[in-house]
């Protein structure tokens, strides 16, 4: 299947999701039942979600994701944060000494693309860090990544940013992959946990909030553009963060609460960004303690959240480099920061990106690493000039989200809790699969907006191949879109003072 197939397909569904929540909505029918219709529209957004079957044009797993997270994880004692691709230089000219090597690839200790031959001495630092039946293993394990019809691939690969887990994510991984081999079988086998992960997640839904809400999820998880199969499908562990998020949000539904903080926990450690959707219930803990209202489930969820918190840190000095996991994942988020991709989405991109900015417009016969760092430094130059802006603008969408979550339960506040992530954060595209959340918001509104926002998303992207454009569009449609879902409560609480 074509890429624009699979689009127009998806397009096409999420119109008819759109105009069947409307329906709904106009009907009353917001219950717990899903209705014939919304649930076959589910079940044919479950096939979206793998490109109707066809993966990864034939291929189940993730070619890219488990390069960085397999070998990554397996061996991160050795390679930590700026090793692994190195060590696949050095890998492919013992084993395959027959194959080109790239003449560009990104050193992640600096995050610079450049000429492979000026990584001579890290190269030999890297491989020194083996012992001769760790590096034996390690060229077997990265021979599977390793063959002519791959190398394009996999030099492509060697340009991306390398492996950036937490600790606490490499220790989870490694229990599943540090004792295996990594070749044909053992890749779709432990590609299959998040399938199996998503599954849990839908039935605990269905379990809590019913078949309607449990259909709603699996249709924005199966139909939106910016997490399609695409960017993370097949690979290694790659949504247990989200079910842990979703799970947590059932456990505060059902007032399960040091389970729901243990949740949370565990998905702040293996990706640090999920701490924000606790702002809203942050809020709600507030409004509880100051009216006294069943104060007892603050401190039960907190007691949840800081022991698990613990137990990830602890765990996270377990993969085989000590408690310096620690400090080197901290110096690796460092080194990120400033360094923009074209797949991103947040607040701060609606504000800053100008013409100026736009990757595209950069001459094109430049040089790949020129043009990369002509455009880091334009970027990095407006994050400066509109700094006062964009926090502005988030310190108003957190006061919205504020109010909201005042209003409501604590379920609904944590998935609100998506607007904090949106005004704090630019993102990978495919982590905005955290918008899926929004299932629990109350009303057509918030849904039928993302729908749309998503419908027009999958249309832009039939007619542009240059993903800034769409992924600028998606950040100025999240911002309208939550600036509508937040301004009937902001005016509830300004409409008495206004009377005053």
């Amino acid at each position: 299947m074509s890429e624009a197939t699979e689009l127009w397909l998806k397009l096409a569904l999420s119109l008819v999701a759109l105009g069947e929540v409307i329906r709904q909505a106009r009907r009353g029918a917001t219950g717990s039942k899903a209705g014939p219709l919304l649930a076959l529209i589910a079940l044919a957004a479950g096939l979206a979600y793998t490109n109707f079957l066809t993966f990864h044009a034939g291929r189940f797993t993730h070619f890219g994701e488990n390069f960085h997270y397999q070998l990554g994880c397996k061996y991160f004692p050795e390679l930590g944060y700026d090793g692994l691709y190195v060590a696949s230089l050095a890998a492919q000219a013992e084993s395959r000494p027959e194959l080109p090597l790239p003449r560009l690839v990104r050193d992640l200790r600096t995050n610079a693309i450049v000429p492979t031959a000026s990584l001579a001495g890290p190269l030999a630092e890297v491989r020194a860090r083996f012992t001769p039946g760790r590096w034996r293993a390690f060229v077997r394990d990265h021979d599977t990544f390793l063959d002519p019809s791959t190398l394009r691939k996999l030099n492509e690969i060697r340009l991306d940013h390398g492996y950036n887990p937490t600790p606490t994510w490499t220790f989870v991984g490694r229990l599943f992959n540090a004792w295996l081999p990594i070749d044909s079988t053992t890749i779709p086998l432990l590609a299959l946990l998040d399938l199996v992960l998503l599954a849990v997640m839908v039935v605990s839904v269905q379990r809590t909030y019913g078949g309607r809400a449990a259909a709603i999820l699996v249709v924005l998880l199966g139909l939106g553009y910016a997490w399609r199969y695409t960017w993370v499908g097949g690979g290694f562990l790659r949504y247990d963060w989200l079910a842990a998020v979703v799970l947590g949000v059932c456990m505060l539904a059902r007032e399960r609460h040091v389970a729901a903080g243990g949740l949370f926990a565990y998905a702040s450690a293996v990706r640090l960004f999920p701490v924000l959707l606790l702002v809203g219930v942050a809020v709600v803990a507030l409004r509880d303690l100051v009216r006294g209202t069943k104060p007892g489930w603050v401190w039960r969820f907190g007691g949840g959240f800081v022991a698990a918190a613990g137990l990830c840190a602890v765990a996270g000095t377990l993969v085989g480099r000590g408690t310096a996991a620690w400090p080197e994942f901290v110096h690796d988020i460092e080194k990120h920061h400033g360094t923009w991709s074209t797949n991103t989405a947040g607040l701060e991109l609606a504000i800053i990106t100008s013409r100026r900015t736009m990757a595209s417009a950069l001459p094109a016969e430049w040089p790949l690493a020129q043009r990369w760092t002509a455009w880091q430094a334009e970027m990095n130059q407006a994050h400066l000039r509109w700094r006062p802006v964009s926090l502005a603008a988030a310190g108003l969408l957190l006061l919205a989200l504020a109010v909201a979550a005042w209003h409501g339960r604590a379920d609904e506040a944590a998935a609100t809790g998506v607007v904090a992530v949106f005004a704090l954060l630019v993102l990978s595209c495919y982590y905005w699969v955290v918008l899926s959340l929004l299932f629990v918001r109350r009303g057509s509104t918030c849904l039928g907006g993302l729908l749309a926002l998503n419908a027009a998303t999958l249309a832009l992207a039939l007619f542009t191949a240059d993903t800034q454009v769409v992924y600028l569009w998606f950040s100025w449609g999240l911002l309208a879109l939550f600036a509508v879902v937040l301004f009937p409560d902001a005016r509830r609480l300004l409409r008495p003072a206004a009377a005053r």
